[in-house]
This record gives C-alpha cells, structure tokens and sequence, in this order.
C-alpha cells in the first residue's frame, strides 16, 4: 500500500513538473513575441514615406484584372491589427497620410476647379475605410463621415483623429445605426445638409459606403459630372405599399418612388435640399418604413411637377413610357441611366457569391467592373477575394498618376435624365433602351 502511494506520488510529481517546465519554456516565446510586436509596432508607427500598404501588397494584378484566379492568396492578416496599432501612434496623421496615401495637392487644374463631395456611412473594418477614403481623398474635395455610436469605440475615436488630419474630413457621430434602419437617411441627409452649408464651391454630392470602391478617377469623375448637366442620378422604381408597414401613403408630402441610397446630387439641389420643409415632413413620413432610405431620393427627384428641385424628373412618366415600350431591350454595351452605382442583385451574373441579395464582388466580377460606366462599386468583403479589391484600387491609382488620355466622357451627356433636362421629349431620347 505504501509503495503504492509512493508510486502515484511520484507520477504525480513528474507530471507536474512535466507542466512547470513546459510553461516555463513558452515564457521566451511570449516575451520574443511582444518584442516582435513592438518591434512591428514601432515600424508601423515611424513608417518610412514609400512604405505605402497599398504599393506593398505583392500580387499579380495583370492575371487578376483579367478575372483570373492564381494559386497565390494574398495575406492582410496584418490589416486586421492596423486599428490597434494605429491607436498607440503618438504621430497617427503623419502615420495615416505614410501607410494610405493621401493625395496633399490637386492632381490637375480641371479638378482644382471642380470639386466635389461625398458623405460616407461607415461602421467597421478601419483599413478598407482608409483605403476607401484615401482613394478618393483630395484636397480641394470636401468629406463627410457619419459613425453610429453602436460602432466599437476605437473605430469611432480612429475616424475622428483621421478628421483632426484633414481640414477638409469631416466626423459626425450618430445615434446607432443598424441595417435598414431610418437612422441612415437620417445620417446621410444630416451629412448633405453640413456640406451645403460650406464655403467650398464643391459642384456634386455622393454617398459613399465603407464597402464601396471607386471605378473612376477623380478627374474622370469630374469629366462626367460636367456632362450631366446640372442634373441628379437617381434609381427610378415603384416604391412597393408593403414597405408602409400600415402607414396611408396619402399622408406622404410626395408620391412614394422607390431608389437605392447611392445618389449623384448637384450642389444646387444640396443647397434646396437643406433648407426643404418638404425634405423632413418626408423624412418624418418615412419614420417606421421598411428601409427608410430607400423612399427618400427617388421620391425628392421623381417629382418634378409637385416638387421642382434641380436635377429632378417626372418619375411617373418615365416609368410608364418605359412600361408602355415592347420594341426595345437591355442594352447589351453596359449602359444605363444609372451611373450612381454598379450592384448587382441577380445571383446569375455574379461570379463571386450573395450576400443580403447583392453581390459581394470577387475576381471573377472584376473585368466587367474595368469597364463599367458607373462611378463606384458596390459591394467588396475584404475577407473574400481580396485580390480582387487590391488590384482594382492598385490600377485605379495607376490612372490617377497616368490618367488615360483616351477617356471621353462626352456619352454621359446622353444619359436619358441629361437629354430631358435639355428639353427633349421621351420619345426624342438617343438611347430608349438605356430607360430599362
């Protein structure tokens, strides 16, 4: 009996020293690894001025923007510690403006002279924010950036030391803020309302999400908003009644158009906007609606007769000239009346996959999207695929230091919202087909 005790005391005892020792010898390694970390710490933190993420990233963009896929994945782990280390910078905007490449003077006179605005509705993932915003950041442009108070804290004190950056990058904390909720019109319309108000003779507004990526330069952006004439481009669809959720759509100050919160907005409109008493007894309308923003530009711009803001249209009578037409078919050559975004909702035409019933874009969607007539894209995850948002962001940056000579915006002038806004009738339009 007592050498029995013997025995399992003294397994007892090797196993337990077993544990000491092997914890014990993880104790370099915890140190070697918080070294490594202040170590990368440090070096994100006294980046070098070439050191941009972008440049860094190690991909074969000529397979990818051809849709191809390669064996090679590219690793962001890193990005996904970027809002920590950011954080203990003692010099963040120097750090900023080194990792994500912030344009400091106007690419061109043309765009010097033309500027333009954008409000953006973010909640998470700090990098693709950062490399959103740096790629269509310039210094004569003017930016707002509305967080939700239910975003994580660090998220929300990082965006507003970005705006202590940049006179020109505006925060705006919000009440939460949740999908489909009428905080978001609220938001954004809040966002349009600040930057009419500024001094900057900034010329269009956009909205902006944080998982949107631009397709044109600025200076191609600038090229197309002069052919529009003064006129907005806003999603034209029937506002479907269940959306009411039991409201009488006659207590609406407007007939109810439905559109997609992605909006090209003349700065005169902005100003109209602002001052609106229509504008809020809308936005009070929409309170408790089924996606709340999405009634809210369609109905402002679709209501010409009642309502004869700039840009706008009778939304009525397009939508029944259009139905009225058997003769004609989408067109085949990508384009359409609506430029605002590229999102697609048919699973068919997505190469990548749905999420929410939107394509979440990948490589596969990437060769459409190069010659996409729209402004931006919508939508990019950045743990899917990310290839495929590099490379795009990589050679839209190439063609903002090159531009293409050969862009001729001179087609966006017969956009069918364009031609109306000239005098010409339905019937008369260059393009019937691009009304579908």
């Amino acid at each position: 009996m007592v050498r029995f005790k013997f025995k399992t005391s003294l397994i007892i005892a090797i196993f337990f020293l077993f544990i000491y020792f092997s914890v014990e010898s993880l104790f370099p390694r915890k140190q070697e690894d918080k070294n490594v970390s202040k170590q990368f710490l440090k070096s994100i933190c006294t980046t070098a001025s070439d050191s941009y993420l972008l440049d860094n990233m190690e991909i074969n963009c000529s397979n990818i923007l051809k849709g191809y896929k390669t064996n090679e994945k590219l690793d962001i782990m890193h990005l996904d510690i970027i809002e920590e280390q950011l954080f203990s910078c003692t010099n963040k905007c120097q750090t900023l403006k080194t990792l994500f490449r912030f344009n400091t003077n106007p690419m061109s006179a043309e765009e010097k002279h033309f500027p333009l605005s954008y409000g953006m509705l973010v909640y998470k993932d700090l990098p693709q924010v950062l490399f959103l915003l740096s790629s269509i950041y310039h210094p004569q442009n003017e930016y707002c950036i509305a967080v939700g108070e239910n975003s994580a804290p660090i998220f929300q004190n990082l965006l507003r030391e970005v705006s202590t950056c940049f006179s020109n990058v505006h925060f705006m904390k919000r009440p939460p803020i949740s999908w489909g909720s009428h905080e978001i019109i609220d938001s954004v319309y809040d966002c349009l309302e600040f930057l009419s108000h500024l001094e900057t003779d900034w010329r269009y507004f956009q909205y902006l999400s944080g998982v949107d990526i631009p397709l044109k330069t600025n200076l191609e952006m600038v090229q197309i908003l002069k052919h529009l004439n003064g006129t907005s481009n806003v999603e034209i669809t029937n506002y479907q009644q269940a959306r009411l959720t039991g409201k009488n759509e006659n207590e609406s100050p407007l007939p109810l158009f439905k559109s997609s919160l992605s909006a090209i907005i003349p700065r005169k409109a902005a100003n109209q906007l602002a001052s609106s008493n229509t504008a809020r007894k809308l936005l009070e309308f929409l309170w408790n609606t089924e996606i709340a923003d999405e009634g809210f530009w369609g109905t402002l711009f679709g209501n010409k007769d009642q309502f004869n803001i700039s840009g706008s249209i009778n939304s009525k009578d397009w939508m029944e000239y259009r139905d009225n037409q058997n003769n004609i078919f989408n067109p085949t050559d990508g384009w359409s009346y609506y430029i605002s975004r590229d999102q697609i909702w048919d699973p068919e035409l997505c190469k990548n996959y749905m999420k929410d019933d939107s394509c979440v874009f990948g490589i596969g969607d990437v060769p459409r999207l190069r010659t996409s007539k729209a402004l931006v894209a919508h939508k990019f995850y950045l743990k899917s695929e990310p290839e495929a948002y590099f490379c795009l962001l990589k050679e839209h940056h190439r063609r903002t230091i090159n531009p293409d000579l050969t862009f001729d915006a001179s087609k966006y002038s017969e956009l069918p919202q364009v031609e109306l806004s000239r005098g010409l009738a339905m019937s008369q339009l260059t393009h019937q087909n691009w009304i579908l």
